[in-house]
């Protein structure tokens, strides 16, 4: 996996919600571009929603939410969405920032530091969130059937 590999299927997971999110509100779109605060628009409602996307996630276990990036402020820590939508390989949930910050609370987590890999030239913070735990602070989750992954 490369960052451009990683760009490109974050892209797919933003353009699947994308698609999930026009149903109800058509006007919605995605950002173009790099833009930190979401990366999809609806301005039917006046919100941001964030795609978090992970591969590894149905080998670990974890769900990843970054903490900071190079020192700096990022993730769960600097977003300005109203909604987070975070797709595994099976499941797509929906959550609020202030659920996954209650997660890290209740549950008593500390951002756990990466070395930076391959293209990733600066370290990062993240937090480890085992998914079992994150599914029950979600929102809402929906199964996603192997044909949409392909």
């Amino acid at each position: 996996m490369s960052f451009h590999s990683d760009l490109a299927y974050g892209a797919e997971k933003e353009e699947l919600v994308l698609k999930r999110v026009q149903r109800k509100y058509p006007e919605a779109y995605r950002v173009d571009g790099y833009f930190k605060e979401w990366d999809i628009y609806i301005p039917e409602k006046k919100i941001g929603i964030e795609v978090k996307s992970d591969r590894m996630s149905h080998k670990t276990g974890n769900v990843a939410i970054e903490y900071s990036y190079g020192g700096e402020p990022s993730g769960i820590q600097a977003t300005k969405a109203t909604w987070w939508v975070y797709v595994t390989n099976k499941r797509l949930y929906w959550i609020t920032p202030k659920r996954i910050k209650e997660c890290i609370k209740d549950n008593e987590l500390n951002p756990q530091p990466f070395a930076p890999i391959g293209e990733d030239i600066k370290p990062k913070s993240l937090y480890l969130i085992r998914e079992k735990i994150f599914r029950d602070y979600t929102s809402r989750s929906e199964r996603l059937g192997w044909q949409r992954l392909m």
